[in-house]
């Protein structure tokens, strides 16, 4: 049930919410409902070893943010890019649908910062391009 996986997301895994020091990855999207959701990547050897985020939004922004770093971490920036909102959704299984562009803007940002880390570091541009062919 959805209550359940955050409250034990928030309790379990506090780690995941805030800023990252040493991120060289990170992007910043305020979605159509006025949330924002911010991912910091940190990138090594071209795959995510650590990732967090923060949301001003509700419980399902939240949740939604959480499961896409988990989904996101230990995954290679192709991987992770490809991660999209019915991934998001599908780790959530039980998501109700008017909540589903939460999902939407966390893959969003996590692509995004997948691109800014593209961006910071122009030597990873051929993974990078295929990373952006492959979504």
């Amino acid at each position: 049930m959805m209550s359940d996986f955050i409250t034990i997301n928030t309790i379990t895994v506090p780690e995941l919410f805030g800023p990252l020091r040493g991120a060289n990855g990170n992007a910043r999207i305020t979605g159509p409902c006025g949330d924002t959701m911010e991912f910091w990547l940190l990138v090594e050897n071209s795959k995510i070893a650590e990732a967090r985020f923060v949301t001003d939004g509700c419980g399902s922004s939240l949740a939604c943010g959480s499961i896409t770093t988990c989904l996101a971490t230990g995954r290679s920036l192709a991987e992770a890019m490809a991660i999209g909102q019915e991934d998001v959704l599908k780790a959530l299984d039980g998501l109700p649908d008017e909540w589903a562009h939460c999902a939407l803007l966390a893959s969003n940002t996590l692509r995004a910062a997948c691109q800014d880390y593209f961006e910071r570091h122009p030597h990873d541009q051929d993974e990078g391009a295929r990373a952006r062919r492959a979504t």
